[in-house]
């Protein structure tokens, strides 16, 4: 490494910089954010690039001084500069003139000329050919190299900051929009151009509504010479301990039509072919979740950092993806099927937080859980007239599930001596049906930018559900059994869900600058279960006895109105919006089987504000204010008691009110020309009449949980990264730095346990609060090395009151490294080492681990199409799942197998075939450059 950073800086000394000033041709005026860009004069390869700051001025560093190179500069509106600027060539360019080009967007743009970023308004243009990657390269790989791109390594991505929930294919949907299927799937080689703008359905789209820029959709504009051939690839591995990994997707373009096939089968824990599936974290509704997995999985407060999944999976998948144009009508259809077998052994240990009386209780379960699930989609988006058009989206799923448990749990007081115990064994078989449907009609009225759109939406939703529950429960006093309980069900469960929403909404514009949107939502949304219990007769060997307990027939109707008005203006330096909704709620809960009923009406204005102004230097300042209405689910209003774990019992409230929260957001980000980005943001969250919990807990250590309101609980959180970025010909690097805080006031109500017949709830309120500092490293050299490193140490404060509660504090770090070498010829060789330590875990779960996972791979023939892997994975024999939750009424930690180490020896084809370009470009031919899928 040291002779690599010798050998750099050695060559460092042969470059020089270049700087100057852009301006307009006929008033003088200075171009903001005009690109420069520096070729290799002989192939057009990217040297570096920038933009222009405020005052018109750039600085370009890294530049060969010893040879001759292209020298461009262009803005949107105005020619391009080219200029070939020979060795020996000044430093000072001085002032750069650029004539205007009102016809620039109606004429064809060499490749050559191209510039690698260019920006219009809301959207950023990355130039796919500056952005070189290796053969075979994903679109991962090309979204890495683009300035101001981050991709963790779960495959989620941001921009500027910005999440990306979307990615399109020449505007198109791909794979229902799932972003990790197109860019782990399609090749670099194939896209054009790289588009970023703000997210918005294809109703905001066509009525021009703003959006507030915090969600982000890509799309990827196909090369012309690649709209039409086939391409895609096929693999299959082999390994120790019957591991195996097979997959392939196949894709045929012809213009509009695209048409694309995948499927695999793996018991490797990966779960069809998006990353984030892998691994998945639990809620964190009522408290802080921290996740320290040897697998690299890493969460606080869902802030997640990949992995593999819990339990051994065997998971096989097939799905296709169709669009096409039938003569005004765009379509699109794709249809999934996913099977996933688990096989599952936890340890579990929780204490809980009642005053002065804690217990504890530790389990052992293992099992295995099946699931299988269809999931087709069809949208259609017809265009009627030049003004008026219609979207149909209906989509359809099914999945059928069906698990079995068994364990035991022993639960003990603070002395150790003995409560309770529980052999438990559980069964259920389940399948779950949904439908549904969207309709949006938009119509554009004589006034520019007068429009209005009508939406409808409807959902149907059954749910059905046979689930046997055994325990046998016996309970100590001074170590001897006092008293025993057996519980033998049949529960069938019955669950129906109808949604009908309709929406209206009008634009008006006002002025240049200022518009009003005024709209009305009318929603009903009605839910129904059936819940019948039956207890095992031994007699008939049946389950015929009907439990009324645990019967019950229920219904919720929850029907609202918002009324809506919005006042928006949009110009050069500000973007405002400012108005509100008003909910009318009524919420309609009836018991068939106790024939009583509860309306309960409540109104709520939620405004909903935002204003963003932009700074001298290009920052932007963004303050936001919005309130959010969530209604109870079904579960939580249903009013009988779940035993399914007789020592945990939970009961629903139909007396439950909707939930209330607001978010107060202030946020600063900034993207320099030189590579430099800062981001920072706060968001306090007070919520009224949050969901929580009440928990009542007897002498024998049985628990009644029930769902409540509590006012004055709240969520914060802060973040803030700074990111430096640079890019030469042979050199790339990254380097970037923040922090999180994460904090939450919870409040639930508890008896002590200690006292027989004590039945006073006592309030207890959860603070917790989490700090995670974070750096990150990434470098590149050439096509031979790419390194990249990072260490996140978290801290975190969790203090209850009152106040002879238990107060907890503990550290989590995480440290990784990877690296990859393609080197010598066609070899490539790489590493990734993750290492995860917690302070504060159960005695006997593993606090150190490092995992780490080894590969060395061949690539056969000049477009190495055909790729030989031997993988190496947990080759310290360490892999484990350690989770830790902690919230006001417990600390649980959990510790499950999933997949040890493992050798795989595993076999890539690529392939592809494209037709002709258009009239005056090259046929091109590609072997190779196409597809490496997870």
């Amino acid at each position: 490494m040291l002779v690599l950073i010798a050998s750099l800086h050695a060559r460092a000394q042969q470059k020089m910089e270049l700087k100057g000033t852009v301006a307009d041709s006929a008033s003088h005026e200075l171009l903001e954010m005009a690109t420069v860009t520096v070729q290799d004069s002989k192939d057009s390869s990217l040297i570096t690039y920038t933009l222009t700051d405020k005052r018109g001025a750039f600085r370009l560093q890294g530049i060969p001084a010893d040879k001759p190179v292209r020298f461009l500069v262009s803005y949107t509106g105005y020619h391009t500069h080219i200029k070939t600027l020979p060795p020996g060539r000044p430093a000072d360019l001085g002032r750069i003139i650029l004539a205007p080009a009102p016809h620039e967007l109606n004429t064809v743009v060499v490749e050559g000329n191209r510039p690698p970023v260019s920006i219009r308004q809301d959207t950023i243009e990355f130039n796919a050919s500056s952005f070189k990657t290796r053969p075979n390269a994903v679109v991962e790989d090309l979204l890495k190299k683009l300035p101001g791109v981050d991709i963790d390594e779960e495959g989620n991505i941001t921009v500027n900051g910005k999440k990306v929930s979307r990615i399109l294919v020449d505007g198109r949907e791909f794979f229902a929009n799932d972003p990790k299927l197109a860019t782990k799937n399609l090749p670099s080689a194939i896209i054009e151009k790289v588009q970023v703008v703000d997210t918005k359905t294809k109703q905001e789209a066509r009525m021009n509504v703003q959006k507030d820029g915090e969600d982000k959709t890509i799309n990827l504009t196909l090369k012309a010479d690649k709209k039409k051939g086939l391409f895609g690839r096929l693999s299959a591995g082999g390994g120790t301990d019957e591991r195996f990994e097979l997959g392939g997707m196949a894709n045929a373009f012809n213009g509009a039509r695209q048409i694309s096939i995948l499927g695999s089968s793996n018991n490797l824990n990966k779960v069809g072919f998006t990353q984030s599936e892998i691994f998945s974290t639990i809620n964190t509704k009522n408290g802080i979740v921290i996740n320290s997995n040897s697998n690299g999985s890493f969460a606080i407060n869902g802030i997640g950092f990949g992995g593999t999944g819990d339990g051994i999976r065997t998971t096989s998948m097939i799905g296709y993806n169709y669009n096409d144009k039938w003569n005004k009508t765009d379509v699109n259809n794709s249809y999934f099927f996913n099977n996933s077998d688990a096989r599952f052994r936890t340890l579990n240990t929780r204490e809980y937080l009642n005053g002065d009386g804690h217990l504890f209780t530790s389990s052992d379960r293992n099992g295995y859980s099946r699931n299988a699930n269809h999931r087709v989609n069809f949208n259609f988006d017809i265009e009627l007239d030049s003004t008026l058009r219609l979207t149909l989206a209906p989509a359809y799923d099914y999945t059928k599930a069906s698990s079995n448990a068994s364990g035991n749990e022993i639960t003990t007081a603070e002395d150790g001596s003995l409560v309770n115990t529980n052999e438990s064994s559980n069964r259920a078989l389940s399948t779950n049906h949904n439908f549904s449907n969207t309709l949006g009609l938009t119509k554009q009225l004589r006034k520019k930018g007068r429009s209005i759109g009508l939406q409808f939406t409807n959902n149907y939703t059954t749910y059905n559900e046979d689930a046997y529950n055994r325990s046998d429960v016996e309970y100590y006093e001074n170590e001897a059994v006092t008293d025993d309980r057996h519980v033998d069900q049949l529960t069938i469960a019955d669950n129906k869900n109808e949604r009908y929403r309709i929406s209206i909404s009008y634009t008006e514009p006002l002025s240049a600058t200022w518009k009003m949107t005024a709209g009305y939502g009318f929603d009903y949304n009605a839910n129904s279960s059936n819940r019948q219990t039956y207890n095992y007769d031994p007699d008939s060997k049946t389950y015929t006895d009907l439990d009324d307990a645990y019967t019950n027939r229920f219904r919720t109707i929850n029907t609202s109105q918002t009324p809506n008005l919005v006042l928006s203006h949009n110009s050069e330096k500000w973007r405002v919006s400012v108005g509100g909704s008003l909910y009318l709620n009524l919420l309609d809960n009836y018991s068939y089987t106790t024939n009583t009923s509860l309306k309960q009406y409540q109104t709520n204005f939620a405004p909903n504000s935002r204003v963003s102004y932009k700074l001298k230097n290009g920052g932007y300042i963004n303050l936001g204010y919005n309130g959010n209405m969530q209604q109870p689910t079904l579960e939580q209003l249903q009013p009988v008691p779940d035993n399914t774990n007789p020592l945990n019992v939970r009961i629903g409230n139909p007396d439950l009110k909707p939930s209330f929260s607001q978010q107060i957001r202030f946020g600063y980000d900034r993207f320099t020309p030189n590579g430099i980005g800062v981001f920072s943001g706060v968001t306090f969250s007070p919520i009224l009449n949050r969901f929580s919990t009440a928990s009542f807990i007897n002498s024998k250590g049985e628990r009644t949980t029930q769902t409540i309101n509590v006012d004055g609980a709240y969520n914060m959180n802060a973040n803030f990264s700074l990111s430096k970025s640079k890019k030469t010909k042979d050199m790339q690097y990254r380097i970037s730095g923040g922090a999180f805080i994460n904090g939450s006031r919870n409040i639930s109500y508890s008896n002590t346990g200690n006292a027989a017949g004590d039945t006073t709830l006592y309030r207890n309120i959860a603070l917790n609060w989490s700090y995670s500092p974070y750096v990150m490293f990434n470098y590149a050299w050439k096509e031979l090395l790419d390194i990249s490193t990072s260490y996140r140490p978290t801290y975190t404060d969790a203090r209850y009151k009152p106040a002879n509660s238990t107060q907890g504090s503990f550290f989590v770090q995480r440290a990784t490294l990877g690296t990859t070498l393609y080197w010598p010829g066609n070899f490539s060789w790489d590493n990734d080492v993750n290492y995860s330590y917690n302070s504060r875990i159960t005695p006997g779960f593993q606090q150190h681990v490092v995992l780490w996972n080894m590969g060395l791979a061949y690539d056969f023939f000049k477009d190495k199409s055909l790729q030989l892997k031997l993988s190496a994975f947990d080759l310290l024999r360490q892999n484990t799942s350690v989770r830790r939750m902690v919230n006001e009424l417990y600390i649980e930690d959990v510790q499950t197998d999933i997949v040890e180490q493992y050798f795989m020896l595993t076999a890539t084809w690529n392939f592809s075939k494209f037709g002709a370009k258009p009239k005056g470009g090259n046929r091109r031919m590609d072997g190779g450059r196409n597809m490496f899928m997870f």
